[in-house]
C-alpha cells in the first residue's frame, strides 16, 4: 500500500502543490505485483478536489501468450486523475481522500498498469509456442509427437480407403 498524507491540500488555496519523487521497491497492487516504481507524483489543489499527476516507470512479470513463459514487461505510467475530497462525493470522481486526509494510490496505479499492458505479450517476436499434443515448449525442445497432415474429421474416410 502506497499512501500520501494530503491533509495540507484539503483546505489549501487553489493551485497549491505537493510533489514527491518515488523510488520504491516491489509493490503489490491487489492482483498485480510490480518490481519497482520510479518517477514523480504531484498533487495540486483544484476546484473539484486534488489533481494527481504522475510519471512512473515500473516492470511486471507477465506470461507470453504463445509459450506461457514468464517475461519481464516494462511499463510506463502517465497518470492524470482528480481525487475527491473526504466527505464531498462528486459524480465522475471515483477516487477520494480518507476522512483523515490520506490517499492510497494503489488502486489508481493498478488500473493504470492494466491499461498500459500489451494485449498479447510475447517473449520474442518469433516465439514458436507450445506443442498442442505434448505441451513441449518449442522454443527450447523439439517434440516427439507424430505430425499428421490429415484433418482429424477425415480420419474415418482415410481408414476406409486403406481397406481396399
Amino acid at each position: 500500500m502506497l499512501q500520501f498524507d494530503l491533509t495540507n491540500l484539503s483546505g489549501a488555496r487553489l493551485g497549491e502543490r505537493l510533489s514527491f519523487s518515488l523510488d520504491e521497491g516491489p509493490q503489490q497492487f491487489d492482483d498485480i505485483r510490480v518490481a519497482f516504481l520510479r518517477g514523480w507524483v504531484r498533487f495540486t489543489r483544484v476546484e473539484r478536489g486534488i489533481l494527481i499527476e504522475a510519471s512512473l516507470n515500473t516492470q511486471i512479470e507477465v506470461e507470453c501468450v504463445r509459450c506461457l513463459d514468464p517475461i519481464p514487461q516494462p511499463v510506463k505510467l502517465e497518470v492524470e486523475e482528480t481525487i475527491g475530497l473526504a466527505g464531498r462525493p462528486r459524480p465522475g470522481i471515483p477516487y477520494r481522500l480518507t476522512e483523515e486526509g490520506w490517499f492510497d494510490v494503489s488502486p489508481l496505479f493498478r488500473e493504470q498498469v492494466w491499461v498500459a499492458l500489451p494485449m498479447k505479450p510475447l517473449c520474442r517476436p518469433d516465439c514458436r509456442g507450445i506443442c498442442l499434443e505434448c505441451g513441449a515448449n518449442l522454443n527450447w525442445e523439439a517434440c516427439s509427437c507424430q505430425k499428421s497432415d490429415l484433418d482429424p474429421r477425415l480420419a474415418a474416410l482415410a481408414d476406409f480407403l486403406k481397406k481396399d
